[in-house]
């Protein structure tokens, strides 16, 4: 193909990801100024709660008991906030936000969209805690080690156990050049880092040509232009004679929602690329035109840090069939926020849609699992590796185990399948789970996926354990190499 255009996508609203590099959790934005202001105003029916006018003037008598007996002063607005924010609060949502003042939120969005001084890292809250989503490829972030799952617990010696993500985001902005030390739990050690603010900017699209006329591209996120320089990168692969593509998206929060459309358009046949869903029901759907399907196999590369945006592609790609996914399950956030002013100034964040993939399957809190699972090797521990492998169970029992069997060659097969990335529980049973990694693994080492486990899958496991922990020791990119060996 030798001519790109962008194309537009019908009803293709404007819904921004925000990374939490910038700010909060990598959230969807959807900018609708004046919901609350403009002269629009919130209705509420009688109908449905016919005591609410009660309990509304309950709550300004207790606002003036407050007022009147409070030890220290107080103003109203200061209660009114408190109120605002509480009711967020109730929906025990950690993407849904309320800004006390338009500053707050006017900060907010430019921090997703705009330059600024940071680490690079998207955050978001877990069990009431900050986790790492992901480190931004070639930020201070990367480069220190700070791995996706790891646990925020002190900023510069404070403990942010109290504190709200987009507090614990602007602790970690700043000025360039100087430094700010996080305290971090991964497992059972803690560590603290310390980092040099940078200038954030981001570089979205990187590529470059592979073995056996491979083409690869690496979208670290999804901004304004990332489609276009998508386009860009297709064709000069393709005019150095690429047959076969790899995109990468392992440690893509997300970003432009209608930028992952573009893409995801620039690549599937016609069809849905993905759905929203309130309260049930589907009241949105993207698709695909068709006019510009690829031609070639591709192979998608996900892992944990792969999430939003990244997981709409991921899911488009996978449901329509473009793309084999390769690397571990995706992050599992598939909600989508609207931002709207309010009349007196304050901003709210709100979770109002779920996405779905084409195939209708809801993925927040579940992730997208790939075709292939296959663990990634940068940041383990070989030798940790090599030291719990010595303590796997052998699989030298003369029994070949199938479903309800139990045994040593179970134990350890589930002990090497855990190591791999597949979920298995090491009961030492073929359970259910046990029964479907192995058909998988089998799968995808091109055995007969029956779900047995004889000695050829036997052999084959242990051998792929090896392999894996020589990888992990030179540090070589099992992922990728996977990749490659799908398009050879």
């Amino acid at each position: 193909m030798n001519h790109y255009r962008a194309r537009k996508i019908a009803k293709i609203v404007a819904i921004v990801i925000a990374i939490a590099m910038v700010v909060t959790s990598f959230s969807f934005i959807m900018m609708v100024p004046g919901m609350f202001g403009m002269g629009s105003y919130v209705v509420y029916a009688a109908t449905e709660d016919e005591n609410l006018d009660s309990q509304l003037l309950t709550l300004k008598q207790y606002m003036e008991y407050v007022l009147k007996n409070y030890k220290d002063d107080v103003t109203y607005q200061q209660m009114i906030n408190g109120a605002f924010t509480g009711i967020i609060n109730s929906l025990g949502d950690p993407y849904s936000v309320y800004y006390s003042s338009s500053e707050e939120g006017d900060e907010f969005i430019e921090s997703v969209t705009g330059e600024y001084s940071g680490i690079g890292v998207s955050i978001d809250s877990y069990n009431d805690e900050c986790r790492i989503v992901s480190p931004i490829s070639g930020t201070p972030a990367e480069k220190s080690g700070i791995k996706s799952g790891d646990i925020i617990t002190h900023i510069d010696g404070i403990d942010i156990s109290s504190k709200s993500l987009n507090e614990v985001v602007m602790m970690m902005r700043g000025e360039e050049g100087t430094k700010v030390t996080l305290t971090i739990r991964r497992d059972s050690q803690v560590l603290k880092i310390t980092l040099i603010r940078e200038k954030i900017k981001n570089i979205s699209v990187n590529y470059g040509m592979l073995e056996n006329d491979i083409g690869y591209i690496q979208i670290t996120s999804f901004d304004n232009d990332s489609h276009l320089e998508f386009v860009i990168a297709r064709a000069a692969l393709e005019k150095q004679g690429a047959e076969s593509l790899i995109i990468d998206l392992r440690n893509n929060p997300g970003g432009l929602v209608n930028t992952a459309l573009e893409i995801a358009n620039l690549l599937m046949p016609e069809g849905p690329i993905t759905h929203f869903e309130q309260k049930g029901q589907i009241v949105e759907s993207y698709y695909a035109d068709g006019s510009s399907a690829a031609d070639m196999p591709i192979v998608l590369l996900v892992n944990g840090g792969s999430a939003s945006a990244a997981e709409i592609l991921a899911g488009a790609l996978q449901d329509s069939k473009t793309a084999t996914l390769v690397g571990t399950t995706t992050f599992g956030k598939g909600v989508a926020q609207q931002i709207s002013d309010m009349k007196d100034g304050g901003t709210i964040k709100l979770s109002m849609y779920y996405f779905l993939t084409p195939n209708k399957n809801r993925i927040d809190q579940k992730g997208i699992t790939p075709d292939y699972m296959v663990s990634e090797s940068i940041n383990i521990d070989a030798k940790e590796l090599e030291a719990n492998y010595a303590n796997f169970a052998p699989m030298n029992e003369k029994t070949k185990p199938k479903s309800g069997e139990a045994g040593l060659n179970v134990f350890g097969a589930q002990q090497r399948l855990s190591m791999l990335g597949y979920t298995v529980n090491k009961s030492g049973i073929m359970d259910e789970a046990t029964v479907a990694a192995v058909r998988k693994f089998q799968y995808e080492s091109r055995l007969y996926p029956y779900g047995i486990l004889d000695y050829t899958t036997m052999q084959k496991l242990d051998k792929s354990v090896v392999e894996f922990i020589t990888g992990v020791g030179n540090n070589v990119d099992l992922q990728l190499e996977k990749a490659i060996e799908i398009l050879k």
